[in-house]
């Protein structure tokens, strides 16, 4: 039985979600899959993807182990807590901030009414889903999500005094060959 772990370095856009959930789907499918750990950095991106990836962590039918090596951000926050294990290395860092929209061309108030509708729905549901999966107090999530909040970054020592991960760890410390072990990537 082999031990995957898949690395994801990028953002949280349609096109990056879809390779990071077609490529946990084959591994998950493999025979000789044993489990599986995402090696994940992801600066955010798209909320409706962070979301969607949320719930496909969450529902998928094993359990998946997320491990922040570097930056995680914005919408790539709830995307990390859907893992059933979280960890992260020891220089990883958590960065909470405002939650913002783009537009491309003009665009009529029907448009931007309806885009404010959303970006408040989506903000309420990363509040939902951080508050549900760490120790972050009510008090705090309320500031971190307000309209115009102060950008937060947790070290991994804070992370994992209010639960955004369980350890602090280097999967591999004395850089020993691990023949049941297989790295992946996600390309799109």
């Amino acid at each position: 039985m082999t031990d995957f772990r898949l690395s994801f370095n990028g953002s949280i856009h349609e096109p990056q979600a879809n390779a990071l959930r077609t490529r946990i789907a084959q591994i998950l499918e493999r025979q000789d899959c044993e489990s599986l750990c995402v090696l994940f950095s992801s600066e955010g991106g798209g909320t409706d993807q962070s979301v969607s990836l949320y719930n496909f962590l969450r529902h998928l039918p094993r359990p998946i182990h997320m491990h922040a090596v570097g930056h995680v951000g914005s919408t790539a926050i709830p995307v990390f807590l859907g893992g059933h294990q979280r960890t992260c290395a020891p220089t990883a860092r958590f960065f909470f901030h405002v939650y913002d929209w783009g537009f491309e061309g003009r665009q009529t108030l029907g448009r931007i009414s309806e885009a404010m509708v959303r970006l408040e729905s989506d903000i309420a549901a990363a509040r939902t889903i951080v508050g549900e999966r760490t120790r972050i107090p009510p008090e705090r999530l309320g500031e971190m999500y307000r309209s115009d909040p102060k950008p937060t970054i947790y070290t991994p020592e804070e992370a994992r005094k209010v639960g955004i991960v369980s350890d602090i760890l280097l999967l591999n410390p004395g850089g020993q060959p691990e023949p049941n072990v297989a790295v992946w990537t996600v390309g799109w």
